[in-house]
């Protein structure tokens, strides 16, 4: 874990400092926020989501462009910033409005899921994570399936089911551990089913998930 902040550490200094040079192209923009995101430096990090969201958007790449507030809202609300967050869903949204069939709108809908069912609707919300993960499945997504697996295991430990609930908290964990998942995807998965396990009481799957994490 040390090794691997050092690292992003590392990256987020070269990329910051190539930066105030002369400005980064899409792709380097991108590492440079997920660096950012990844060493904690999370206002950095919506800052330069943000010009690679605009960036995007000037390159008429909508779907990319989407990505990122998704990306931007998906921190938000983690941290517990609401209506910012949703805001940014939004936006994310409407640049996808003449995209008929994406994953990025199925990921939107997962997003939306999850701040419902957060929000205190896991019955209602628990059909749309369903969808979604078919619909991610079509798309050979991971991060919509592994986001709607999470969901759909969620709706039922909210709703007193953890022993169907929990199998699939432990599927999107292990897309987590695969590398199958993007890293802001995955620590909101982490971070998710830990807190789900301590809420149960069920510590030694907790456990054995932080020391999968940790190894990988």
């Amino acid at each position: 874990m040390l090794a691997a902040q050092r690292a992003w550490g590392d990256a987020y200094v070269q990329l910051a400092a190539a930066d105030a040079e002369g400005g980064l192209e899409l792709d380097d923009l991108e590492l440079l926020a997920l660096s950012a995101y990844l060493i904690g430096m999370e206002d950095a990090s919506i800052a330069v989501w943000t010009r690679a969201h605009r960036q995007a958007l000037r390159r008429h790449d909508l779907r990319r462009a989407a990505r990122h507030a998704f990306l931007i809202g998906s921190g938000l609300i983690f941290r517990g910033e609401a209506a910012p967050a949703l805001g940014w869903f939004a936006r994310g949204g409407r640049v996808l409005e003449r995209c008929e069939d994406c994953a990025e709108l199925a990921l939107l809908r997962t997003l939306n899921g999850l701040a419902e069912m957060f929000g205190g609707d896991p019955v209602t919300t628990e059909p749309t994570f369903a969808d979604c993960a078919e619909a991610g499945q079509r798309f050979a997504d991971p991060d919509v399936v592994t986001m709607a697996r999470l969901g759909q295991g969620m709706c039922q430990i909210l709703q007193g089911h953890a022993p169907a609930g929990l199998p699939l908290l432990d599927e999107a964990m292990i897309a987590v551990i695969s590398g199958d998942v993007s890293p802001v995807y995955a620590g909101m998965a982490y971070c998710t089913v830990i807190a789900a396990c301590v809420e149960i009481f069920d510590l030694r799957r907790a456990r054995e998930w932080t020391t999968a994490l940790t190894r990988w």
